[in-house]
């Protein structure tokens, strides 16, 4: 996943969650998903990411859970 990889390995100088919180509505919206979720569920999964703790398998998982309208 895009986001995970903008949030491990910070291939900018500065903002790399939010452009990669940015890439994945992109993504998402492209894909034909409507995505109208607070950014607080967003900064609990990058934070999550951030802290090693979800695999990709297990971040696409939470992004499908949310149920995009």
């Amino acid at each position: 996943m895009f986001l995970e990889e903008c949030v491990l390995l910070r291939p900018l100088p500065t903002r790399d969650e939010l452009f990669g919180y940015g890439l994945a509505v992109a993504y998402l919206e492209i894909s034909g998903q409507r995505v109208d979720i607070k950014f607080e569920l967003w900064r609990e999964l990058i934070n999550d990411i951030r802290a090693l703790r979800p695999d990709s398998y297990e971040i696409a998982a939470c992004l499908r859970s949310w149920q995009f309208p």
